[in-house]
């Protein structure tokens, strides 16, 4: 039996999909008033700032660089999922990876909310990345919740 002080951590996909369905309702709504560009641009807004301070706030760990900072976090992705990756560069400077299973994708799809996986997710991952280090830069063109294969995430630091 378990006791009531104990504490469950949550995993972030699944904190992800209870924030998700706890939001979709009042994006539905205020998308009615405003127009669904709108809202989900609001949506968008809120999720990169809280993903911007995420990175600001993440605890940095002594004598990591900032790729390797990246890299640790990035392990942590897919906790709790079907998460499958494949490692293309990784030097002191680059970190580029395919994602080629995505559990936040597969989670939203589950929940009935794909459609807005790219506002509650996908657009966090440049503002974090800002926030863990001014240096730090993403490239990406695809992601699989815009229907791509795969999510090609390109980190690289900026030399100024």
């Amino acid at each position: 039996m378990k006791n009531h002080s104990e504490k469950k951590e949550i995993n972030r996909i699944e904190k992800r999909a209870i924030e998700a369905l706890a939001i979709a309702p009042v994006i539905k709504a205020v998308s009615q008033k405003t127009g669904n560009d709108e809202a989900l641009a609001i949506l968008k807004e809120v999720n990169q700032k809280e993903a911007f301070l995420r990175g600001q706030n993440t605890i940095r760990t002594e004598g990591l660089n900032d790729i390797e900072e990246l890299i640790k976090d990035v392990s942590s992705w897919g906790e709790g999922g079907n998460w499958e990756m494949e490692v293309l560069e990784q030097t002191s400077t680059t970190y580029f990876f395919n994602v080629l299973r995505c559990p936040y994708y597969e989670k939203y799809k589950e929940i009935g909310l794909d459609e807005l996986g790219v506002e509650f997710s996908c657009c966090r991952d440049k503002p974090f990345s800002k926030g863990l280090s001014p240096r730090l830069r993403l490239s990406r063109t695809k992601t699989i919740m815009e229907g791509a294969d795969i999510c090609d995430f390109r980190y690289y630091l900026d030399s100024k």
